[in-house]
């Protein structure tokens, strides 16, 4: 059992779509594989300005937003099947999620004001129409398939806008719904990113939450593997688009992996390691275009020694803290009451009397964790700001000129927050 995850970057146009059948041929074609897809292209973003759009009851914004996501989606059936098999496929979208969106977005434009339920059961169809369209697509070029809403497998508490996985729940739906698919079909295809809670309603696993989903099916399958394709089909150790001489890493570990995600590397969902670590699970990275080059492997054993990797991280909150009285700082208290209101630190660094930490989270849980400091310590919120890090830095590793707010030099690692520009 393999699982297999395709994501929006590499179903971006038609021709990329006509890539998959090439994909699926090149890897483990005799084995039972269960695909995991992502919405088309900029999909979700779409959807995400339609909802915001629908929230502020905005209807004629939302209508223009609506045509654009029709339209690309027709495009794509149009460019990837014939006349009468295109207009059936989209008079069965129509009937079974187009009028469906449609009525959400009213629904949300009803409420006139942000809601995380009535988004999410809004940026669902994202995933749903491209898994449609894609199965479409294999069972014409001749891959026997079976379908299946992950909402009806994966359960979560419901919490926005990450929820928990309840994995009790959702292996006795794997069991009973996806695991007797296999039995009949060596190839399923199913949603990356979405979900349901415990009361039915639909729910989305966070951006880029595809990683996660695969990760999840993986670990509740026991796969022999999970492989994820990805338009850049290797790990670097710096973004090569930025860094001309990044050099490919052909092998990590779990936890080496872990940190590269957590400092901004943009390569996999920050939670998607986890469930394969738990499981032992390998993750191949390979690139969806040349399926035979070679990619990246994750897994348990520790690589030493690795180049120095570099990870930026954009759009971080800088918090300031000043005891102003005099008393004295606990750093260990600032970041417990961070963790308490669910605010990610990313950057810590702190003295006797002042403390600078570099945090993302809600607004609201900023303001209240605000409230809960001593009268005398004074506190500044800077934002935007940039941490860049490098990891397994050598000796003689050049560090930042003058341009960063503070800089933090550990055995294993560099930091440094900026301004952004």
């Amino acid at each position: 059992m393999w699982v297999m995850k395709v994501g929006g970057g590499c179903l971006r146009d038609v021709e990329a779509v006509r890539q998959l059948p090439m994909v699926l041929q090149a890897a483990y074609p005799e084995a039972r594989r269960l695909l995991v897809v992502s919405a088309f292209g900029k999909t979700t973003n779409r959807l995400v300005a339609l909802a915001e759009s629908a929230a502020r009851a905005d209807l004629s914004a939302a209508h223009r937003v609506f045509g654009e996501i029709q339209a690309f989606h027709r495009e794509m059936v149009e460019g990837l099947f014939p006349f009468p098999t295109a207009e059936a496929l989209w008079k069965r979208l129509e009937e079974k999620y187009w009028q469906g969106l449609w009525q959400r977005v009213q629904a949300l434009a009803h409420l006139g004001e942000a809601d995380g339920a009535a988004t999410d059961a809004i940026l669902v169809y994202g995933e749903l129409l491209s898994s449609e369209i894609v199965a479409a697509y294999l069972s014409g070029q001749g891959f026997p398939l079976e379908w299946i809403d992950a909402r009806r497998l994966l359960v979560t508490d419901g919490a926005y806008p990450e929820p928990e996985v309840l994995l009790g729940p959702s292996q006795a739906n794997v069991d009973a719904q996806l695991v007797p698919l296999f039995r009949t079909h060596r190839l399923v295809i199913t949603q990356g990113y979405i979900a349901s809670d415990l009361r039915r309603r639909s729910v989305t696993l966070g951006r880029e939450g595809s990683d996660y989903s695969a990760a999840l099916f993986a670990q509740l399958l026991n796969a022999q593997g999970m492989i994820a394709w990805k338009d850049v089909g290797r790990l670097y150790s710096a973004d090569p688009r930025t860094y001309p001489d990044a050099q490919p890493l052909p092998e990590l570990s779990y936890a080496q992996a872990a940190e590269m995600t957590y400092y901004g590397a943009q390569v996999l969902h920050p939670r998607t390691l986890k469930p394969l670590r738990d499981a032992r699970i390998p993750l191949y990275i390979l690139s969806y275009f040349e399926p035979e080059a070679e990619g990246s492997l994750i897994a348990e054993k520790w690589v030493d020694p690795l180049p120095p990797i570099r990870a930026t991280r954009k759009g971080l909150l800088l918090i300031e803290v000043e005891s102003v009285d005099l008393s004295p700082l606990s750093l260990g208290e600032l970041l417990q009451g961070l963790e308490a209101e669910g605010i990610e630190v990313y950057f810590a660094q702190g003295g006797r009397r002042t403390a600078a930490l570099a945090v993302q989270g809600p607004q609201d849980s900023l303001e209240r964790w605000r409230t809960t400091l001593p009268a005398g310590w004074e506190v500044q919120l800077r934002q935007p700001v940039t941490l860049s890090t490098v990891l397994y830095p050598s000796e003689n590793f050049p560090l930042p000129n003058g341009e960063a707010l503070y800089l933090q030099r550990l055995p294993d690692r560099i930091h440094w927050l900026t301004y952004e520009i």
